[in-house]
């Protein structure tokens, strides 16, 4: 931990944004100052998400009740699964909302008591999610939610209710970061690698840009249950988990942290302790030793550090960077025109402001031209993203088709092959959102560069899961009339062949035992025969009904693709019209002082130079200040995690939940 204290930074970043703002307005910058204004609210209103998922009964809810310091919150009971994504922010006070979705697709929402909190949560509770509850949001004091920290509890990975995946991994194209919760006595499975998979897809970007944290650095892993292992058996399971993490994102440095915990240990504390919901961690964690929460509430820590850092602090320090030399541009030109000291130096000075004139008529005329340009190249990404859109989808059918329709344990479970298909088409709308805010970068920051233009990271925004499959395995599929007919004729062939070689054989009495086991033999395939009938129906009864799964899904990405890239071209465009009002408002003061300047006699200019070194000393001065600030969060981002391992837990205990 690097020991700089963000909210300073935070407060010092508005401090010197409001100040330019001033210095903008009062000199009529009005662009400017509209640009610095919305750096303000951003800084003011970033919010950085967390999500913590993991497999069925891993204990995702004991882990978030232990994160805000509320033993018993929300729901953690064995057979009281979470069935329902739940937020946790900020509030003054206890509050929770319940979003119930309408049988006519709206939505509306409910204020509930805590109290009343597993009836909608709670798998047991509402089985197949009766209410149709959507989201569950709770609002309440700790310090875990500060500073915009949004923690999310989601329902679990495969388990006994795999719809439970599809809504997860849909759910992953909001995460900033994400908290991997596993089991110590368990090594990771299969499907909570391919699910970490997508996690790590979710969050990998450039942390100074728009999308998410970098990489590994935005995923933490959480071993649960660290009590019921000793020391050997943790240093062993902790390094099987970082292997199988250095096999699915490749090896090297800066892998995501793999810590040990006990939750059951971190509860008892908090109940004997009594400890206040919104107190602030003890620093050295000296006050709960055994549990491994220090550890990784530390590492934690971090990474939102780097988020806050990176995402919520850099991008208006950039800001306030094009500000000051905006603001100062004018101002040199003038202080310069002022200290003239021939006849020649002013009427250079003249043919300085005539070309700064035409100069910033040429901007002017060049930003319909690089409006036209911006959007030509988005509409290139958009039909590149599209094609990849379509191979994806096109890839999850074949999937469907080849694969699961023929796996026959997803046959005799339609609710199980549609979770597997709803989790492949949710899985592509985040990585298809990924992908997109990805490439959106790359094109505003090649377009940027290309035309020397500050244009920022352009926010891409999350495609909204298409929702749950249904499928009926008997619909269209009854049984065909007389299905005993195959049976009995294959049967009755089968004794008549048997019948006919044991009498050829032995005689009679071959005929007899040769009659038996053809009948058997007969029969058995008769069986077969029709049992592979019946599922070849209900093969093609599913297959129809996917088709229709297909198309609606693909509906919904691609118009939520469609959305997605819509809103950051109409973004990306008003951040260019932005910046060009800027630079025209900066080149046309520069051009009125200049011509105020060459008009001012020598007597006016020595009191009207001394009148601006004050206010070209107040920007020297806060542009020294953002560089300051800028080293902090840049020292923040770069700093590396500290405290990953937590190998001194406890010996083997009582389990937890």
């Amino acid at each position: 931990m690097t020991g700089i204290d963000m909210g300073a930074v935070a407060a010092d970043t508005t401090a010197v944004l409001e100040r330019l703002g001033a210095a903008a307005r009062a000199r009529g910058l009005a662009g400017t100052a509209e640009r610095l204004a919305e750096a303000v609210r951003r800084l003011a209103d970033g919010r950085i998400v967390v999500v913590v998922c993991g497999d069925f009964n891993r204990g995702k809810s004991s882990l978030v009740n232990a994160l805000v310091r509320r033993p018993g919150l929300l729901p953690v009971d064995v057979l009281q699964t979470t069935g329902v994504v739940t937020t946790l922010t900020w509030g003054a006070q206890d509050a929770a909302t319940v979003h119930l979705r309408d049988e006519d697709g709206g939505t509306r929402q409910r204020e509930v008591p805590f109290t009343e909190l597993a009836d909608y949560v709670a798998e047991s509770a509402d089985p197949g999610n009766r209410l149709r509850a959507e989201l569950l949001d709770l609002r309440l004091p700790s310090e875990a939610l500060a500073g915009g920290t949004v923690l999310v509890d989601t329902p679990g990975i495969g388990g006994v209710f795999p719809e439970h995946t599809a809504v997860t991994t849909g759910f992953l194209a909001s995460a900033d970061a994400v908290v991997f919760v596993a089991d110590m006595t368990s090594p990771l499975s299969a499907a909570e690698l391919r699910f970490l998979r997508h996690a790590v897809t979710a969050t990998t970007a450039d942390p100074a840009s728009s999308g998410p944290v970098a990489g590994p650095g935005g995923l933490l892993v959480v071993l649960t249950r660290a009590d019921q292992a000793d020391a050997e058996d943790r240093r062993e399971m902790l390094d099987n988990t970082r292997a199988k993490l250095a096999g699915l994102i490749g090896d090297g440095d800066g892998g995501p942290a793999v810590l040990a915990v006990s939750t059951r240990a971190r509860l008892r504390h908090l109940a004997a302790a009594g400890t206040r919901p919104d107190a602030p961690a003890s620093p050295d964690g000296a006050a709960d030793p055994t549990s491994g929460y220090p550890a990784f509430e530390s590492a934690l820590q971090h990474m939102l550090r780097r988020r806050r850092a990176g995402l919520l602090l850099a991008r208006p320090l950039a800001e306030a960077d094009a500000a000051v030399t905006a603001l100062l541009q004018p101002l040199e030109a003038e202080r310069e025109a002022l200290a003239r000291e021939t006849d020649e130096t002013l009427a250079r000075l003249r043919a300085s402001a005539e070309a700064g004139g035409r100069e910033a008529a040429a901007a002017r005329r060049s930003g319909a031209e690089w409006r036209t340009e911006l959007r030509t190249e988005l509409r290139k990404l958009r039909n590149a993203l599209t094609g990849s859109l379509h191979d994806d989808l096109d890839a999850v059918w074949e999937r469907i088709c080849n694969e699961l329709l023929h796996d026959d344990s997803l046959q005799d479970d339609a609710d199980r092959l549609a979770a597997e298909v709803a989790s492949a088409y949710a899985a592509v709308a985040g990585a298809t959102a990924h992908r997109a805010g990805t490439e959106l970068q790359a094109v505003v920051a090649d377009f940027a560069r290309q035309h020397r233009i500050g244009i920022g990271p352009v926010g891409a925004g999350r495609i909204t899961a298409p929702g749950a499959v249904r499928l009926d395995p008997d619909l269209g599929s009854g049984r065909q009339p007389g299905p005993m007919m195959p049976v009995s004729r294959d049967g009755s062939f089968g004794a008549s062949m048997g019948a006919a070689v044991g009498g050829m054989l032995f005689g009679p009495a071959g005929a007899a035992v040769g009659g038996a086991i053809g009948l058997v033999a007969g029969l058995l395939r008769g069986v077969a025969a029709v049992r592979n009938q019946e599922l070849q129906a209900r093969r093609r009864n599913l297959r129809d009904q996917l088709a229709l799964v297909r198309s609606r899904q693909q509906r919904v990405i691609t118009e939520g693709l469609r959305s997605l890239l819509d809103t950051a071209a109409e973004q990306a465009e008003k951040e260019l019209d932005s910046l060009l009002r800027q630079q025209d408002e900066s080149a046309q003061e520069t051009v009125a002082r200049l011509r105020t300047a060459a008009e001012t006699t020598r007597a006016e200019a020595g009191a009207r130079h001394e009148a601006l070194n004050g206010e070209h000393g107040a920007l020297v001065a806060a542009g020294t200040e953002v560089a300051r600030l800028a080293a902090l969060v840049a020292a923040v981002v770069d700093a590396p995690p500290t405290g990953e391992d937590a190998d001194d837990m406890p010996g083997p205990g009582a389990a937890e939940r």
